[in-house]
């Protein structure tokens, strides 16, 4: 019988103090980041590998221009950033490196290269150079019978204003035309881009 009235009590000690905890105002809320309204208990959300390097972008186009984010113009990444037209390439090198682009990021202008898309049949691996180093190497090689767009995320080549950047593709032994799109984020002075 004692035993039974010891354990009721211990029961009732732990049922008030689980409601206690219950009824207690929390002495801390997350913080939201500026901008976003703040949840009481919920924290925020870790930044993107993407907001990650735009924040970057960002962060070192103000520093370098000595311009506020207001005066900056954040967009994807054209062909027009690294000097092409299109991201369409003739290949004309049978079993070698094809030079598709070479030129330098233009004044005011900072670029993210996060990711590529290829529909193609004869590109099968990617050299970028930038300020005179190979920043990136990897293999986009067509699997057989797939014929359809495929995307690969990239880790983030960032390369700032009027820095030299060279990007070349090595194609199989069938020459032809294929399609090899970066995609990333541009961050340059407003109005440099008549749209």
């Amino acid at each position: 019988m004692k035993q039974n009235q010891m354990l009721w009590i211990i029961l009732g000690a732990l049922g008030i103090g689980g409601l206690i905890l219950l009824l207690r105002k929390p002495s801390a809320v997350a913080r939201a980041p500026a901008g976003v309204p703040a949840m009481p208990g919920v924290a925020p959300t870790a930044p993107t590998r993407e907001t990650g390097v735009r924040g970057e972008l960002i962060s070192t186009a103000m520093q370098q221009l000595g311009l506020p984010e207001s005066e900056l113009t954040i967009r994807s990444l054209l062909p027009l950033d690294v000097g092409l037209n299109t991201w369409t390439f003739n290949l004309p090198a049978i079993g070698g490196w094809n030079t598709v682009a070479n030129t330098s990021v233009g004044d005011n202008r900072f670029i993210a290269i996060t990711g590529v898309s290829y529909a193609g049949t004869v590109a099968e691996q990617i050299r970028v150079t930038a300020a005179s180093s190979v920043v990136a190497y990897f293999s986009i090689q067509h699997v057989p019978g797939i014929t359809e767009t495929h995307h690969i995320d990239i880790t983030p080549i960032i390369v700032e204003q009027n820095e030299p950047i060279r990007i070349e593709i090595y194609s199989s032994a069938a020459a032809g035309t294929d399609e090899v799109s970066l995609e990333g984020i541009t961050v340059e002075k407003r109005g440099m881009l008549l749209a």
